[in-house]
């Protein structure tokens, strides 16, 4: 009898330690779009404003967060993405001020591989912008 239970406590044992996987999330890439209208555009007189954004889509096993914001034309910013815990943390900060007389929208895709599904965003643009969700499949 004992040789019997040994063998299944131990299977029971080993089938009930469930591998953690939403520890892996890695930043793969981060693409700056830039301002919405391109030098130069004739529609920079006009009056397009996007609403301030941030959405996610997930595209097989990767996991890609859109940021859009609006702010003065020929502006120049740095980013940095991490990953602390269950929470993937995006700052963007303006590095030199635009001071041309328009509105940009401008875009950023940061891209991630792994697991996301447990995973929390917050999103800060220059500290006084700031998104924050909770990443569903």
């Amino acid at each position: 009898m004992r040789r019997l239970l040994i063998p299944i406590v131990l299977f029971l044992t080993f089938i009930s330690c469930e591998k953690n996987e939403s520890g892996n999330l890695k930043s793969s890439k981060t693409i700056a779009g830039g301002c919405l209208l391109d030098k130069g555009s004739s529609l920079k007189s006009s009056q397009i404003i996007q609403t301030d954004t941030v959405t996610y889509s997930f595209t097989n096993d990767s996991l890609n967060i859109f940021v859009g914001f609006n702010a003065p034309c020929c502006g120049e910013f740095s980013n940095s993405t991490s990953i602390k815990g269950d929470s993937i943390i995006i700052k963007i900060m303006t590095t030199q001020i635009g001071m041309c007389n328009c509105l940009c929208y401008y875009t950023y895709n940061f891209k991630y591989s792994g697991n996301a599904e447990s995973y929390k965003y917050q999103v800060s643009v220059d500290d006084h912008l700031d998104f924050a969700g909770v990443i569903k499949r």
